[in-house]
This record gives C-alpha cells, sequence and structure tokens, in this order.
C-alpha cells in the first residue's frame, strides 16, 4: 500500500511522542500521496512540502525521526538493503541472525497481506525487534478482495495484543484515499457499518513487542498462541444506547488526529 496519507498523519503522531530508533521497513517503501493528500500534509504542519515531494521515503523518515532507515524485501527490485523471504523463519537461518533484536521499529505498510505465511512475517519482526520495540502496520480489513492475499479482521490485532508476546497500543482504522480516519469507541453493528461499504479501509496500529519473565532467545512460529477477542464484549458496552451508538466512532483528518493522542497522553 505504500505511503497515504492517513497512515502517514498516523506515523507523524506517533513519531512526535515517542523515538523511531533504528528502522526496518517490510518492502522498500514509496511515497505514493497525490497532490491534494500532499496539500492535507504540509496544512498539518506535521512535514515539509520538500520531503514529501520525493519518491523514495529514507529522508521522509528521517524527518519524522528515524536515526536510521533500512528495508527489507525478497527482491531488489526497489532497491530494498536486504534481501530476504518473510516467510522464512530469520531466527533459524544464518542469513538473517545478525540482524535480531537490532531494530526499534519495524514498518510493515501493506506487506504481510501478500505474505502466504503471513504470521510467519510477524515472528520475523517480532525476532527483529528489540525487547520493547514497536511493530507499527497498516494493513487491509474491507474492500480490498482483490488486492492481495488476506484482509484482517480487527480480532486479529486485538488477538495478538492480547497474547504473552505483544500489547496493542494503537489500533485506528482508515480509508486509502483522503484523510478520513477513524477511532472506533464501542464496537457494534453501526460502527462496523461506518468503516465497511465501497470503500478500502485499512487497520493502523502499535504493537509493542513483550517479553515474557524469564524468557530468553527468539520467539517460534510455533510458540505464537492467541484467542480470537470479540470487540464487541472488549470494550464492556453489554447494550449501548442509541446515544453510545451514534457515537460509536469519532472521525478525524490528517490536521484533527493529533486529538487522539493528546487525549490519551
Amino acid at each position: 500500500m505504500g505511503i497515504n496519507c492517513s497512515n502517514l498523519a498516523l506515523l507523524a503522531e506517533y513519531a512526535r511522542r515517542h523515538a523511531l530508533g533504528s528502522m526496518l521497513t517490510y518492502g522498500r517503501l514509496l511515497n505514493t500521496l497525490s497532490p491534494p493528500d500532499r496539500r492535507k500534509i504540509v496544512n498539518s504542519g506535521k512535514i515539509s512540502d520538500s520531503v514529501l515531494k520525493e519518491r523514495n521515503t529514507e529522508n521522509l523518515f528521517a524527518s519524522l525521526g528515524a536515526r536510521h532507515v533500512s528495508s527489507l524485501d525478497i527482491s531488489d527490485v526497489d532497491g530494498a538493503d536486504m534481501l530476504a523471504d518473510l516467510m522464512d523463519d530469520f531466527a533459524s537461518g544464518e542469513a538473517m541472525q545478525r540482524y535480531l533484536g537490532t531494530f526499534d521499529t519495524v514498518l510493515d505498510y501493506g506487506t504481510s497481506e501478500h505474505v502466504f505465511n503471513f504470521l510467519q512475517a510477524l515472528v520475523n519482526a517480532y525476532n527483529l525487534l528489540r525487547e520493547n520495540g514497536v511493530y507499527i502496520f497498516d494493513l487491509p480489513v474491507s474492500g480490498w478482495i482483490s488486492h492481495a492475499i488476506y484482509q484482517f479482521s480487527p480480532s486479529y490485532f486485538m488477538a495478538l495484543g492480547a497474547s504473552p508476546w505483544f500489547e496493542l497500543e494503537w489500533l485506528f482504522f482508515h480509508r486509502k484515499h483522503g484523510d478520513r480516519i477513524f477511532d472506533i469507541r464501542h464496537y457494534n453493528n453501526l460502527s462496523y457499518f461506518r468503516i465497511n461499504g465501497k470503500k478500502r479501509v485499512s487497520a493502523w496500529g502499535v504493537l509493542r513487542k513483550i517479553m515474557p519473565a524469564g524468557r530468553g532467545g527468539p520467539l517460534m512460529l510455533s510458540e505464537l498462541r492467541a484467542m480470537q477477542i470479540d470487540p464487541r464484549k472488549s470494550n464492556g458496552v453489554q447494550k449501548p444506547s442509541l446515544i453510545s451508538k451514534l457515537a460509536s466512532v469519532r472521525t478525524y483528518s490528517a490536521g484533527s488526529v493529533h486529538q487522539i493522542f493528546e487525549r490519551r497522553d
């Protein structure tokens, strides 16, 4: 999916509060902002126009505070720094051993949905991260049926956050074009209706790596266990009133998304 208005606005707001440090991107991400979306980012005061005009994103991420930016891909067609197959177990092979535990941020903006064994790609991200490092994702939820192999339910991200290996710090939804960002307050039929339909909707979020007490060494795919979570029960609203249903989704833009982060600081 690359860089679009919403996932860039969200990343910029996150980076204002948390250092991105040494960053690895799944795939060498390209700046695919349309001119109108670029103006929205510039007008929001997050990033300068000169950086946003560049097709490559290394300087863009550096402007957000990334200390070093590397990219990983299965081929060198886009000029990635590291060549590897995300379906391979990085912890058991020699080629990627030296990179384990070396990154503060792994950015997965529209890659895992193309990887048949997407859980191995997630485990690899976990093992590439330092303790307390973050996996920042932007993955398809609805309307992408002809795009890749998978679309992901919100329950998937919540289940990972309830596992011993990750803490789900942020989860938002947004449309591919423009800057409509949705913060779901209560999961009910109306809130799902607001983000589903004919539009392409993705989930953006942050999963922080957790090392269980007494645990050492890399995570193996066979150890990754997570129980499905019903989002409708996770927010504690059993019978939401009509008012709470109507307010179940709050909508933000590139210029106002800072309000979400400020509210939870």
